[in-house]
C-alpha cells in the first residue's frame, strides 16, 4: 500500500525517534538496509530502521530520503494525517509522553488534514469510532 502524503519538505515521521519497523512479512528485505534487532514481549525478534543518535532514520539526507525509491512498507504506507485524526486526542498525548510518537509528526498530520477527500475523512472516523467507542 502506498499513500500519497503532500510531504513538501516534511521529514518530521523520518526524524521522530519512533520505531520505524521494517516488515520483512511484507516484502521488507531486511538485510537490504541498516537496521536494529530489538524484542518483542514474547521475545521474538523485530527490525527497526537503523537511527541515529538522535533519534532520525540513518538514511534521511539533507534533501530527504535517500533510499525514496526501496523505502520499506513503513515508510511508503503512513499517512501522519490518517495517524492524527484516527487517534483520540488523549492516545496522542499519551504516545508523545511514552515516547511511541512525536508530538511534531501529529502537527504535520494536523497541517495536511485538508488535503484529505471527505471519503478518506470519512474512513479516518469510522476507523476511530471503531476501536476507541466508549
Amino acid at each position: 500500500m502506498k499513500t500519497d502524503v503532500p510531504c513538501g519538505t516534511c521529514t518530521e515521521c523520518c526524524k521522530s525517534g519512533q520505531g520505524l519497523f521494517l516488515h520483512p512479512e511484507q516484502g521488507d528485505d531486511v538485510e537490504s538496509y541498516q537496521y536494529q534487532v530489538a524484542k518483542d514481549r514474547a521475545g521474538n525478534p523485530v527490525f527497526l530502521l537503523a537511527t541515529t543518535d538522535a533519534g532520525s532514520c540513518v538514511y534521511l539526507g539533507p534533501s530527504g530520503c535517500t533510499i525514496y525509491q526501496r523505502r520499506p512498507l513503513l515508510c511508503r504506507s503512513f499517512d501522519c494525517r490518517k495517524h492524527y485524526l484516527i487517534l483520540p486526542r488523549q492516545d496522542r498525548d499519551n504516545l508523545v509522553r511514552l515516547g511511541l510518537s512525536s508530538r511534531a509528526v501529529f502537527n504535520a498530520g494536523r497541517t495536511r488534514l485538508d488535503t484529505l477527500s471527505n471519503a478518506e475523512r470519512q474512513t479516518c472516523t469510522d476507523t476511530r469510532d471503531e476501536f476507541f467507542a466508549p
